[in-house]
């Protein structure tokens, strides 16, 4: 069998099984061979083999987009890594010409992979991403209405803080955490804007109010002033 790799004026540059060139005439070629298609021997000349050629093409094809979704899963990861703020599917989407879906599977498999991605209300980003060295903290808070939520939101990162999670311990489920790395009153407003129009309740509204809170800090002081802030608020929970 022989497999047509370029046609050059009147000669069809050719390959066998074992890599051996082989020249034929053009005009050998059976009618409608072109490069790519692979000829197997039949008396007085050569015919296409269609099957094989068709299972082979296929064959290349997969190989070329297993690559193509390799790379854009590493330029996705780098994108991530470079973005100063969470970047939604879409927009990776789009920056990637792909479908959202498309996005949601390679985050999946970025993840599996053990890269550091976290889902935001606002999209995804990449942890520990080369940011200046930051502390966590954990605060606990209750409150029950859409204003306190914002409240306590505003009175975190009015004092330097970024609030990366909420948890609560479901009497069925175990501790529920969900990301929200809100870190300025625009993130906190797009937040609540997003809880108002799924008409979706907070986490904290399972466990009647009482809920814990990831904040990431520069330093301690900074921590001390959040806790502050909501004690004089009412909102935090120093003991039960």
């Amino acid at each position: 069998m022989l497999s047509i790799e370029r046609i050059a004026g009147e000669t069809a540059l050719c390959e066998d099984d074992e890599g051996k060139r082989v020249r034929l005439p053009r005009a050998s070629l059976p009618d409608g061979a072109g490069e790519g298609d692979l000829l197997c021997p039949v008396p007085g000349g050569w015919e296409i083999d269609r099957e094989e050629t068709a299972r082979r093409r296929g064959a290349a094809a997969e190989r070329l987009s297993r690559m193509s979704a390799r790379t854009r899963r590493a330029n996705l990861e780098t994108a991530l890594r470079l973005a100063s703020e969470p970047v939604s599917a879409s927009a990776l989407a789009e920056r990637f010409h792909v479908s959202r879906q498309i996005i949601v599977g390679d985050i999946a498999l970025l993840r599996a992979g053990g890269a550091p991605v976290v889902a935001t209300p606002r999209g995804y980003l990449l942890e520990g991403r080369g940011e200046a060295p930051e502390r966590l903290y954990t605060v606990a808070c209750r409150h029950t209405t859409p204003e306190s939520l914002l409240q306590e939101l505003y009175l975190a990162v009015d004092q330097g803080a970024a609030v990366v999670d909420v948890t609560v311990e479901h009497p069925v489920y175990g501790q529920l955490t969900g990301q929200l790395e809100v870190r300025s009153r625009y993130d906190a407003d797009r937040f609540v804007q997003t809880l108002a129009e799924s008409d979706a309740a907070p986490l904290s509204m399972l466990t009647g109010g009482i809920h814990l809170h990831t904040l990431r800090c520069p330093d301690r002081d900074c921590f001390e002033r959040v806790r502050a802030a909501l004690r004089e608020a009412e909102i935090l929970v120093e003991e039960l």
